[in-house]
This record gives structure tokens, sequence and C-alpha cells, in this order.
């Protein structure tokens, strides 16, 4: 099935190419992109045909309806563009943030809910390593050689991931994953919050996970899942729930927040997955489930906690601030003669 979709303000490179989302999908073209692991891996392909338009070819058989829906929540067209948005914020950060939306213009927030798994695996492969140069390479090596059947690298033997790359990235990832698989079966390893709200889980830890509010899957992945800290929490959240509030903090995001002064970075510190496994970063979740509200968060410590006025553009923010640092604002040897938003810059 073939159709075309009316979009404004919207890019399908910039939207994919600093998603995680982009794991599952190989560019054939510029703004043509192919899935080709996951859910109707192989079947669905997305090509921008203009500024306004997004063709959509799908041979798994949906209708019209059922392919539409995919689409937008596959592309992240599930929420309008958050450049409209910009007015809502504190003045004092409005020419910055419109200066990066100019210089990355029609960003949105794909999500892949049906693809947890595959999600879960290229995070925790993204730590403290290159995304483009080798979590993306990493993904198609495992996409091609489990297929559909992720779980099985829960099992693998040592040469079998070894085959794959030789990072501990690669080699921890096993020991991630089983650890998430198994966590239906240890509920002493889940916050106890959500053991009283929904009881012991009987179903796919994916499928439990997405029964949960954004924040208490955050915080049931940071407790009780080894290897899986604030930013790879945050990033799976952001990739599989409609969640554009969260906050994936990385060496990007704090580069670029300090030099374009959106947010006093004086005393700042990144997420701590000692304390985002205990407690909660704002005070209505508190308040809502009875967790605990973060110290860190309570008194303006935290990152994330000091850029969460940015309310549903913080996902995005942070994705513009992830291209921006890719290509220009790196935290050494920045290159700023050539930078597009020199002239709101503090650097």
């Amino acid at each position: 099935m073939k159709t075309l979709i009316d979009v404004a303000n919207f890019n399908l490179d910039l939207t994919f190419e600093p998603s995680f989302v982009s794991t599952l999908y190989r560019k054939v073209s510029p703004n043509n992109w192919v899935k080709v692991a996951g859910h109707l891996g192989n079947q669905l392909e997305f090509k921008q045909i203009g500024p306004d338009t997004l063709e959509v070819n799908c041979s798994a058989g949906l209708t019209q309806k059922s392919l539409q829906r995919r689409t937008f929540i596959e592309t992240g067209l599930w929420r309008g563009p958050y450049e409209e948005r910009i007015g809502g914020l504190p003045k004092a950060v409005q020419s910055q943030i419109r200066a990066l939306a100019e210089a990355y213009p029609g960003v949105r927030l794909p999500i892949v809910p049906l693809d947890f798994l595959y999600i879960l695996t290229s995070t925790a492969l993204s730590k403290r390593t290159g995304y483009s140069e080798f979590v993306l390479q990493w993904c198609q090596r495992i996409w091609s050689r489990y297929g559909g059947r992720i779980d099985l690298i829960a099992e693998a033997k040592k040469r079998d991931l070894q085959s794959i790359g030789r990072s501990y990235q690669i080699l921890q990832l096993k020991k991630t994953l089983r650890s998430f698989i198994e966590l239906p079966s240890h509920p002493e390893r889940l916050p106890v919050r959500v053991l009283e709200l929904i009881g012991e889980p009987y179903v796919p830890a994916e499928e439990f996970l997405l029964w949960l509010t954004p924040e208490l899957a955050r915080i049931t992945l940071v407790r009780g899942c080894w290897g899986v800290g604030p930013k790879v929490a945050d990033s799976i959240v952001l990739s599989t729930f409609k969640a554009s509030h969260f906050i994936p903090c990385d060496t990007h995001l704090r580069t670029v927040a300090e030099r374009l002064e959106l947010a006093d970075m004086e005393g700042a510190k990144m997420p701590s997955k000692a304390l985002c496994s205990k407690y909660v970063c704002d005070q209505k979740t508190s308040t809502q489930f009875n967790i605990p509200l973060c110290s860190w968060s309570a008194n303006g410590t935290c990152l994330r906690s000091r850029l969460m006025y940015l309310l549903k553009n913080g996902g995005w923010v942070q994705t513009l601030a992830y291209l921006h640092g890719e290509r220009f604002c790196k935290a050494y040897s920045p290159k700023c003669k050539i930078c597009p938003i020199k002239s709101v810059c503090s650097n």
C-alpha cells in the first residue's frame, strides 16, 4: 500500500538520524528510509518527496487508517512542530533554542513501542561510545544474526558476541538483556510502589513496562535492570513512550546547555543511578505515586532537573543539542568559526 501524508515543518533525515529508532532502519538515500528490523521490518518505507509531503509504502496489508496511525507514531508526527512552543518557554532561552531549531528544522521524536527489546539493545550499546561510528554498525550485525529473536542474546555464548564486536558494551549486553527479561520473575528488584499499584507482573517485561507511566517505567528500568543507568533509561522511554518531556543527559547536552546558557551549570551534576533507582525527579510524580522526591532535584543540583522547565520540549531540545554537538559544539575543539548559531553562544 502506498499513501501520501501532508506534513508541515518536518525533516525525515534530521528526525531519524539522532534517534535510536534509526537503528531499525536503513537510509537508502536522502530522506528515504526503509525499516529492516523489528515490527514491520522489510515491509515499511518512508520517503519525504517534498517539504510538505511524506510518501509511505507498506507491504504488510494494514488498513489505510492503521498505516497512517503507525506512520504518525514511528516518524514522530504524533506531536506537532515543537518550534511552535518556543514562545511558551522562558524568554531568557528563547533566542538560543530558536537558533537551534532554525539550524536543525523539522525535528520530531519518533517512537517504536512494539520494538522495545530492540531499543533496549541499541541504547544499552550506546554507553560511552559513538552512535554513528559504532552503535549503528553493531545493531545491524545483531539484527542480521538474531533476526526477530533479540531475547536469544541473553543466552549467547561469548564467542558469538565477539563475532559482532569485542567492545565491552557488546559483552555486557547479554547481562543487561537477561536482567531485563527476567525482571517479572524478580519482584524484589521492582520499586515497592509499582508492586503496590499493579501487583507482580505476569507478562513479558516489555509489555509490563509499557503498562506503566513513563516516570514509573524509568525508575523500574534503573532500579531493576543491570547496566541501565539514567541516560539509557531516559533514552528508552523517549523512544518508546509519548514522553517528550524526558531528557537523556549526555555530554553533548551538558556542553551545549552550558555554552548557550540554557541552565546555570555551576555545580550541576549528571543524574545518578543510585538516586534515580530510589527517587523521582518532580513533585507531581512524587505526590501522585508516593515516591520520595530526589534531593538533587529538590535543590537543583541535577542537570536533568535544571532543564525540566522545558516541559514537553525537553526531549526535542536534547535532540537538537545532540545534533549540534555532533556537528559543531564538541566538548573539545569546537568548530566555533563555522558554527551556524555562534551569535547566540557565550563561548
